[in-house]
């Protein structure tokens, strides 16, 4: 059976979870996005209070829906959709954030990609100027990650991980390495779950023919709450991916990151 049957039948067994909280308009512009996409849409709501799951009630019939009362955080939310979505027997989950508009037949690309997990080009602005992030690489000696950008679509080249904003990954990879890890609230879920995938001998890749739209927001100040589970994230990351000789130099560098934080927030 070639790739391209093999990704036709996976469609109708494809899971698009959308991890929601306060997504207002984004949330539904994504959802209109989804419809003509061959997966079944699942919004895992994360304790919103805009009204925003009256309104995907109202304007999508069949999207399915599971509330949680409170913000469990981006892993503890994802995980519940991706327990749902494998129950009903899902051959491949497509993890989505809830600010994207994704580009008409995105999701066939990504299934057509023999990798098994596989991101999309993510089309972004920044400063007025279209950017495409390609997917990311790990620093090994701060513990840092980066994305691959560029000012156009290019050649796909080899990765470290693949970013969370839209990660599609096969039922196989869950079934070895499980879900993602819930140490993180948010922030570096994305590039340790490929690590170890990876180390399983499973592969990762971005897709060049699949492409979204990331609305990142610019200009606006992170609450305190964002730059202390960055740094968090960043520490545990730290401590499982960097040798320990040169953990000191890591630790450092995270400890100017604070400084640099405390200032911006103060001044």
């Amino acid at each position: 059976m070639s790739d391209r049957l093999y990704s036709r039948r996976e469609m109708f067994k494809s899971y698009a979870v959308v991890l929601n909280l306060n997504g207002g308009r984004d949330v539904l512009e994504c959802l209109e996005s989804l419809e003509n996409e061959k997966a079944k849409i699942l919004v895992v709501d994360n304790g919103s209070t805009d009204g925003s799951v009256v309104e995907i009630r109202k304007k999508f019939s069949r999207v399915k829906i599971i509330e949680n009362k409170k913000n469990l955080g981006f892993t503890a939310g994802n995980n519940i959709g991706i327990r749902y979505a494998l129950k009903q027997g899902a051959e491949a989950i497509l993890l989505l954030n809830h600010d994207t508009v994704v580009e008409k037949g995105f999701l066939e690309s990504l299934l057509e990609n023999p990798a098994d997990i596989v991101g999309p080009v993510i089309k972004f602005k920044r400063k007025g100027k279209i950017i495409y992030d390609h997917g990311g690489k790990v620093d090994r000696i701060f513990g840092r990650n980066y994305h691959l950008e560029l000012g156009k679509i290019g050649k796909t080249k080899e990765i470290d991980y693949v970013s969370g904003c839209a990660i599609l990954i096969r039922r196989p990879v869950f079934k070895k390495i499980g879900l993602l890890d819930e140490a993180y609230f948010i922030f570096y879920e994305d590039a340790d779950f490929c690590l170890k995938a990876r180390r399983a001998g499973f592969k990762i890749a971005v897709e060049p023919k699949s492409l979204i739209f990331h609305k990142l927001s610019e200009g606006k100040k992170k609450p305190w709450r964002m730059h202390f589970h960055l740094l968090k994230s960043n520490f545990i990351f730290v401590n499982r991916y960097v040798p320990f000789y040169r953990r000191q130099l890591a630790y450092t560098y995270l400890l100017l990151l604070l400084f640099k934080v405390i200032w911006n927030q103060l001044f």
